[in-house]
């Protein structure tokens, strides 16, 4: 490990040890850390507990601050630089788990990838333009016409949901044209599965993207158990025994 990523090293160390905290913390029941309970009897005599002296206040904790290299990984992920972002990622698998807003980011991208590909196999009508613009509202005054929404750019990504009069528009829209597009349903295992390697169990993260996702996937199996059955029907039978 180069000097450079000593830093990373003792993120690592820290992220383990929270993870440690939190499984022993769940352990521990709400019962057990009760008081014993004590008779009646003898609850009027007992002791007044003494009082605890006020806590000292406490510097600002900046351990949960991001190191450096999880702001450029997300910089890299929300501009589409795919390559340098999978190789820190490939160096460091751990920051998906410590940073789950990075799932978020790779999502994004597969979402960009698989969405040529589900548009031309799984949709078969147009949709409906009603479900995602604004609809005329009633008030004292009888209907009034809806606003148009505003662009506003932003520089969050993924983007924040459009409000009734605003829509969130990336400040750079050409993020996209770096992402590997998927033209047929062999491609699922060829560019997505390498990619959700990075983030395993965090794609529930986007129940869309997983919805889409399997959708294609039961596609692609009955597509692959359809051609087997005909392969196995058009071959010629051979007698047992022939030559």
């Amino acid at each position: 490990m180069s000097p450079d990523d000593a830093d990373m090293e003792q993120v690592h160390k820290d992220y383990e040890a929270k993870v440690k905290e939190r499984i022993s913390g769940a352990k521990i029941s709400q019962l057990a850390m009760a008081a014993p309970l004590e008779a009646a009897s003898t609850s009027s005599s007992s002791k007044a507990r003494p009082s605890t002296p006020a806590e000292s206040k406490k510097p600002a904790d900046t351990s949960d601050i991001p190191p450096q290299k999880v702001g450029l990984l997300s910089a890299l992920l929300a501009v589409g630089g795919l390559q340098p972002a999978i190789a820190i990622m490939t160096k460091f698998p751990w920051l998906v788990d410590a940073y789950p807003e990075l799932a978020d980011l790779m999502l994004r991208v597969m979402m960009q990838s698989i969405l040529p590909l589900y548009e031309s196999t799984m949709v078969t009508k147009e949709r409906n333009p009603s479900f995602t613009q604004p609809r005329a509202r009633y008030g004292a005054g009888g209907v009034s016409a809806p606003l148009s929404r505003k662009a506003q750019l932003t520089l969050w990504s993924p983007t924040p949901p459009c409000t009734h009069t605003t829509d969130f528009v990336f400040f750079f829209p050409d993020w996209a044209l770096q992402v590997p597009l998927c033209s047929s349903l062999d491609d699922l295992v060829d560019v997505i599965e390498p990619l959700m390697r990075f983030i395993g169990l965090h794609i529930s993260r986007d129940p869309l993207f997983v919805t889409k996702f399997t959708r294609l996937g039961r596609t692609h199996l009955i597509s692959t158990v359809n051609n087997i059955n005909f392969s196995s029907e058009t071959r010629p039978y051979i007698r047992p025994g022939a030559p």
